[in-house]
């Protein structure tokens, strides 16, 4: 049995380099109560504990006799439990090793108080990371975000026309696509008759459309693009100079809300893409006559249906249960240059980092 330590003296949170060598020592031991001043008494204050580590299971193979680790709270001298966490007593000065379970119970409203203040310094300690990660790539970030901003703009300014002079045009072809994916069918004569007499009649796929992306309400890849430049002009300022601190440090909520609005637009880097890559194959000539095509062909919606190009003019005119559309579209030669490479290394990462 292990003795009972009390080690008083922690006047602040221990710092990040203490708890990285506990984590070693957890590893290689697979004794988190034998590391350096951790106490292994019961806490002699209950109001305050602030937790240090997510839920860490200890290695207990590596323990005498493959035992338990003790309880603090319950059972200081004999084995317990594999799973715990770091934690540090305030009040008390002291750091040990908690079962998750033990603390959650002896703490109540305290320890989920504990856990979310634990949450908000992980995410800042994951965003200085972050920053670190961006200002690594930053140049084939920007490079590649740029790729895509006139292009965007463009398809932007073409689904802008549409909506205008069309109005409700986009979403009703939407929904018809999106019934089928984008499979589109026709119904074909096989020349031949039933035992009716009745033409026998064949349900024949004729190709997929696409651009579901493109014409779901909502789509603006111009605005995406324009959120992702924000996000790294704001990823190349620094973040405000911060620590793990009991109470929380005063620029935790600045660093949050930097934090997260640029990992969500890291994190959209790829779908915004294919968003815009989307929009290029919707005004794919051969995409558009393939629409034009199953359109005219019996049992679709349309009573007129016709999408014609002329140069970089598009004419969409239909008539149906909707009423009466009609646009001609002009579609920037911008529209239709080479984006960048999906599996870029860096957009990638950097994907992964914040996924």
């Amino acid at each position: 049995m292990t003795d009972l330590a009390h080690y008083p003296v922690f006047e602040t949170q221990p710092s990040d380099e203490y708890l990285e060598r506990w984590r070693q020592h957890i590893a290689t031991t697979g004794c988190p109560e034998t590391f350096e001043n951790v106490s292994t008494s019961r806490p002699t204050q209950h109001d305050n504990i602030v937790l240090l580590s997510e839920e860490i299971t200890v290695p207990v193979m590596l323990r005498p006799g493959g035992e338990r680790v003790p309880c603090s709270f319950c059972a200081p001298g004999s084995p317990k439990f594999i799973r715990g966490r770091m934690a540090y007593f305030p009040d008390e000065g002291t750091a040990r090793f908690v079962g998750h379970q033990c603390a959650a119970t002896h703490y109540g409203e305290n320890f989920r108080h504990a856990e979310r203040l634990f949450r908000r310094q992980q995410a800042c300690r994951d965003y200085f990371d972050t920053w670190l990660e961006i200002g690594a790539r930053r140049d084939a970030l920007t490079q590649f975000v740029a790729r895509m901003s006139k292009i965007a703009a463009d398809l932007q300014f073409a689904r802008d026309q549409l909506d205008e002079q069309a109005k409700g045009y986009s979403q009703f072809l939407h929904r018809e696509l999106a019934q089928t994916n984008g499979e589109l069918f026709v119904d074909a004569d096989l020349g031949m008759k039933d035992r009716l007499g009745n033409a026998v009649i064949q349900r024949k796929a004729i190709g997929r459309a696409h651009g579901l992306k493109f014409l779901a309400e909502g789509y603006d890849v111009k605005r995406d693009v324009c959120q992702l430049q924000s996000a790294l002009a704001d990823a190349a300022h620094p973040l405000p100079g911060w620590s793990p601190t009991t109470p929380e440090h005063p620029a935790t909520e600045e660093i949050l809300k930097r934090g997260r609005m640029v990992e969500r637009a890291m994190r959209s880097m790829l779908a915004t893409l294919a968003s815009i890559e989307d929009g290029q194959k919707f005004f794919a000539r051969k995409n558009l006559q393939t629409l034009h095509r199953w359109g005219n062909r019996p049992n679709t919606p349309f009573a007129r249906f016709e999408i014609s190009v002329d140069g970089r003019q598009v004419l969409f005119r239909s008539e149906s249960f909707a009423g009466p559309h009609y646009a001609n579209v002009v579609v920037p030669e911008g529209a239709h240059t080479p984006l960048p490479p999906a599996n870029d290394p860096d957009v990638v990462f950097i994907e992964r980092k914040v996924a």
